[in-house]
């Protein structure tokens, strides 16, 4: 049987007694784009923030590329497993301080196998290339539209090569032709680098762009799993407020 790209089974979360997450079971396939909906605060975010462990679930099994991330305490390890997964945060995260080249140049440069100069200018090159922002090395983060900052952060994140992709609302805050810009973005990445994802999002537009499968996060577990099609032709009075 083929390894999964992330396996996770029977995670629970809650905060100050408050359960959120109760029992979260999902495959994510090699080369596959899911789509995680939900109301606000029933734990979308917090799902991924465990998968990449900056929150430790309560309970529960996480595997990624074949790893038991649970098992993972030293720093050394959690680097060298957060490398292969790139995660964009909602705010995009980039170091107001810097510029995009410097952005771009700083997690190569700690990587413990430094590349050479050479390779650090090729890979900021075919990064930025990728979200189409070339000319914008120079450029501060607040010189930057919301939506090329969204970008640059994709670029960012892109330059250590992940396998897998989490998205937390990559298109929060951005006008819809701008959202589209980005829905289509994911799916180049896809494409071209064979990733896998998981994408956070209320941008039902998006999800039709961006999703092979979507699953639905009903009070802490998952309720609902299937196409964009499938779910937004259920006749089920709940689901059908995702899709009006």
């Amino acid at each position: 049987m083929e390894e999964k790209a992330i396996s996770v089974t029977g995670l629970k979360k809650g905060f100050d007694g408050n359960e959120i997450l109760k029992g979260i079971d999902f495959d994510l396939e090699k080369g596959e784009n899911l789509v995680v909906l939900g109301k606000s605060g029933v734990g979308k975010s917090v799902l991924i923030k465990c998968i990449v462990k900056l929150i430790e679930p309560d309970d529960g099994d996480i595997e990624v590329l074949g790893t038991d991330i649970r098992s993972l305490h030293k720093d050394d390890e959690l680097n060298e497993y957060r490398r292969k997964v790139g995660f964009l945060f909602q705010g995009g995260a980039l170091y107001d301080a810097m510029t995009v080249e410097e952005n771009m140049r700083f997690p190569l440069e700690r990587l413990p196998n430094k590349p050479d100069n050479d390779e650090i200018e090729k890979r900021i090159e075919e990064a930025l290339e990728n979200v189409g922002l070339e000319d914008t090395r120079k450029k501060m983060p607040a010189e930057l539209s919301g939506g090329m900052n969204k970008r640059i952060a994709l670029a960012r994140t892109l330059i250590l090569q992940p396998q897998i992709m989490l998205y937390d609302e990559p298109t929060t805050g951005l006008d819809p032709a701008t959202s589209k810009e980005i829905s289509h973005l994911i799916l180049e990445m896809q494409d071209k680098y064979k990733m896998s994802s998981v994408i956070i999002t209320h941008d039902m537009k998006c999800a039709e762009i961006t999703a092979n499968r979507m699953k639905v996060i009903k009070d802490g577990v998952f309720a609902f799993e299937g196409s964009y099609d499938d779910l937004s032709s259920k006749d089920d009075p709940w689901l059908k407020n995702f899709f009006e």
